[in-house]
């Protein structure tokens, strides 16, 4: 039977590359420890220019769409997208999780803001509503919400000079808000004959009750209280889209591509246009601008990030790159060189070095590319368009070879043959259309027993056959390089494959998990030298497993960070790297290969390699006084709480489930029953695999827990009270010293504590963010401090006591 495990070897995140900057603002800072903040797909990347080196925190499980600075400039807040969004407070340093804002806002987070002190958190959602929100983020408690605009809001800020005083701007309006208790409430502001009604994309608050903001026009907005005062005209050239305030003054960025630096009462120091500049061009636009000290930060529409030094403003550094516009599929790695080449709907191609980490080369289409593939030897490079055409450069100075269109349709995928004889290009049309390279890319063979898309082809080891995967999910064999199918079952059987990144065939049966569509594993490639593939899927994951995955349902390692889409994955020439794509992201991941026994760059030695027989009864070491363990426990450690199915994952699976099924017309979905049931009495208690989970509260009634309910049990009446927060079994307990608060904590793969009240069944607090797999146990501090107290409290009991019998005698 084939092996079905997981495999030992592991994949950790090196590099990404790109810049979230498109639909996004006010998204780039500068951290305490001088570092770069910002995001891209569903990471937050912390990024050290002067070492070239990036941390991440990963979070989140979709697009990041929104982010703020603390004041402390160390902790960092970031929101995403979604059905159900959150809100994430974590530490630039360590990149850990300190928070975790859950429940209030739909469909994704917008704008985020500290306050001035970092004590509050407005966020903004991007519900109907556009509901504005304000949490005492380290208690994780929502404080005051309220209903912030029939349009969309672009911009949210705590005045830093009125505790209580907030303002927002968007679609036609600016709102002045009030925070009172958990009461906020909003006055529109009045834009009188001052200035035009127009979108408003940024602002600040400043003293004395004034405001600035940026306008769709260009203009900047000043504010006093409510009222519209003054305008300063032709500040920037287009729409305003960033700003932001420091000891300086402030900083403006807008879409004609400049920098604006004014001083503390928004008189003008200097100008900074990027497009004027070595690395400039046109179109350049600013969605998110920062200023310390004497360095500015640009973040662009197109996925850049500049760094200027305003002593040299006129050449200002491009430190970070990468694809904006539609999607990314197009992916290829030099076989033999740490290169790799990836194409864009950006109508972009651009080589990136692996080990500088770094784009060295860019090349600018007339159309959209989708698919890339380098010649063996690395001298040419085959583009794939959109437009059904395709393309062959030279790599040395990316001078065209040929241009050749005939099909009508996308080129998904294309190959050159392991000889580089060959070119086999896979469109949208069905067939796959064989070139010879040495004539000029004529046109030898077709390949035409698809009846769908072509979406995979892979070359034999002796350049005379190929398989093919359509959108069908059918798989095909051809004699090479006329086209010819092949059909001989003994004779496929004896075919070495050059790669494998087919998706569809016995060889990869195990990547398929139950309930899945034929299109959602976007990209697979095998790794023979290890005995693992890596795949890419619709569902934002990079996984890893053994190969060849012959059996249903084999285990896998899954990387998150992709939002939507991993469009495509490879292995680099020398198998140290997986590097990946996001289609909707456009980022591209670079991933270190960990080989099966090193983890963090540390050798595992086996039993055998250490020098111990792992069978032998004995060893060199005297073990005599080392007390043999219980076997209830051995057993104990031994339990794996790693599930296949999750909770969270079953809605989900019930709406692929739905999908597979929607083509059965005469299922009439029924309506729920009126009636309900209710949970009365729970027979049972869990304590073959937990220990210390059993207490009396302050009332005498007793708490334990069974599956995935919390019980409190009163004895005299026979009764029981539930709490039923947890959506998965429970494994620790833990009682509160001085009052009836519990916390419980539970197994899933992000696991979760929650704290609670025994009288009124309410969760206090929920934990989340820093365990995985589950939470064994639980304490709470204080105890004996407590009792010290007690001790204290008793003896001066006992003096009063005995004071109170010496005056009685007397």
């Amino acid at each position: 039977m084939a092996d079905r495990t997981a495999p030992r070897c592991q994949l950790r995140l090196e590099w990404v590359y790109g810049y979230r900057g498109h639909q996004c603002r006010n998204n780039l800072y500068y951290t305490a420890g001088k570092e770069v903040v910002y995001f891209v797909a569903g990471v937050g990347v912390v990024y050290n220019t002067r070492e070239h080196s990036q941390k991440f925190f990963l979070g989140h499980n979709d697009d990041i769409i929104s982010l703020a600075l603390h004041p402390d400039k160390t902790l960092v807040a970031t929101g995403q997208v979604g059905k159900d969004p959150y809100i994430c407070i974590w530490d630039s340093y360590n990149v850990q999780t300190v928070s975790i804002l859950k429940d209030s806002h739909t469909h994704g987070v917008a704008c985020l803001a500290f306050d001035s002190d970092g004590q509050r958190l407005a966020s903004v959602g991007l519900d109907a509503k556009n509901t504005v929100c304000i949490w005492d983020w380290k208690k994780g408690k929502l404080l005051a919400t309220a209903t912030g605009h029939s349009d969309r809001i672009f911009d949210i800020s705590w005045d830093p000079y009125q505790l209580n005083r907030l303002a927002s701007c968007g679609v036609k309006h600016i709102k002045f808000w009030t925070l009172c208790g958990n009461a906020l409430t909003a006055k529109r502001g009045i834009f009188g004959k001052t200035g035009d009604l127009q979108t408003i994309l940024c602002l600040s608050c400043a003293k004395d009750d004034v405001t600035y903001s940026g306008a769709l026009n260009g203009d900047i907005y000043v504010w006093k209280g409510l009222t519209l005062v003054r305008t300063i005209q032709g500040a920037h050239g287009a729409g305003i889209f960033s700003m932001y305030a420091c000891e300086e003054g402030f900083a403006t960025g807008g879409r004609d591509g400049c920098i604006r630096l004014w001083d503390t009462d928004f008189k003008p120091i200097t100008k900074i246009d990027l497009r004027e500049t070595e690395q400039g061009y046109k179109g350049l636009s600013i969605r998110s601008v920062c200023w310390k000290a004497d360095r500015l930060l640009a973040g662009t529409q197109d996925s850049e990030i500049f760094e200027v030094i305003v002593r040299e403003r006129d050449k200002p550094m491009l430190i970070m790159q990468g694809h904006c516009e539609g999607e990314l599929w197009a992916l290829a790695v030099h076989p033999k060189k740490p290169l790799v080449v990836t194409g864009s709907d950006d109508r972009s191609v651009r080589l990136w070095s692996l080990a500088d980490h770094a784009l060295i080369a860019r090349c600018n289409m007339e159309e959209a590319v989708r698919s890339v593939s380098f010649s063996p030897d690395g001298s040419q490079l085959a583009l794939g368009m959109k437009d059904g055409s395709f393309i062959v450069l030279r790599v040395r100075d990316m001078t065209e070879v040929v241009h050749i269109k005939d099909r009508k349709e996308v080129i998904h995928e294309m190959k050159f043959s392991p000889d580089g004889c060959f070119l086999a290009v896979g469109s949208n049309d069905g067939p796959v259309d064989i070139y010879a390279v040495a004539q000029r890319y004529k046109k030898t063979g077709e390949c035409s027993k698809s009846s769908s898309f072509i979406t995979h082809i892979d070359w034999s080891l002796d350049s005379k056959f190929l398989q093919t995967n359509d959108g069908a999910g059918e798989r095909f064999f051809y004699r090479m390089p006329s086209g010819k199918p092949l059909t001989s079952k003994d004779e496929i059987k004896g075919i070495h494959w050059a790669s494998w990144t087919c998706v569809i065939g016995s060889e990869v049966n195990g990547i398929w998990p139950k309930y899945s569509n034929v299109t959602d594993i976007n990209s697979v490639d095998g790794n023979y030298n290890n005995a693992v593939l890596v795949t890419g899927d619709d569902f934002g994951l990079v996984k890893l497993f053994r190969f060849p995955c012959l059996k249903k349902g084999a285990k896998f390692r899954k990387y998150v960070g992709h939002s939507a889409h991993a469009t495509n994955v490879r292995w680099s020439h020398d198998f140290q790297w997986v590097i990946s794509t996001g289609g909707a992201d456009h980022s591209v991941f670079q991933w270190r290969f960990i080989p099966e026994g090193i983890t963090n760059g540390i050798l595992e030695t086996t039993p055998q390699e250490s020098g111990i027989d792992s069978h032998s009864e004995e060893s060199d070491s005297d073990l005599s006084d080392v007390p043999e363990l219980d076997s209830d426990i051995e057993q104990e450690a031994q339990i794996n709480y790693i599930r296949q199915v999750y909770k969270e994952d079953l809605p989900q699976l019930k709406q692929q489930s739905k999908e597979k099924n929607h083509s059965v017309p005469f299922l009439k979905r029924e309506r729920a029953p009126e009636d309900s049931l209710k949970l009365l009495f729970i027979h049972g208690y869990r304590g073959y695999d937990c220990r210390n989970n059993l207490f009396y509260t302050q009332t005498g009634e007793v708490v334990y827990h069974i599956a995935a309910v919390a019980v409190v049990y009163n004895r005299q009446q026979h009764t029981q009270r539930l709490y039923l927060g947890h959506d998965d079994d429970i494994l620790s307990l833990a009682i509160h010293p001085v009052k009836d608060y519990v916390a419980t904590g539970q197994v899933g793969r992000d696991a979760a504590i929650h704290v609670w009240d025994t009288q009124t069944l309410k969760c206090l607090s929920l934990l989340k963010g820093q365990h995985q797999r589950g939470v064994c146990t639980l304490d709470f501090s204080g105890k004996k401090l407590l009792e010290g107290k007690r001790e204290t409290i008793q003896k001066d009991e006992r003096d009063k006591l005995l004071w109170e019998e010496k005056l009685d005698e007397k």
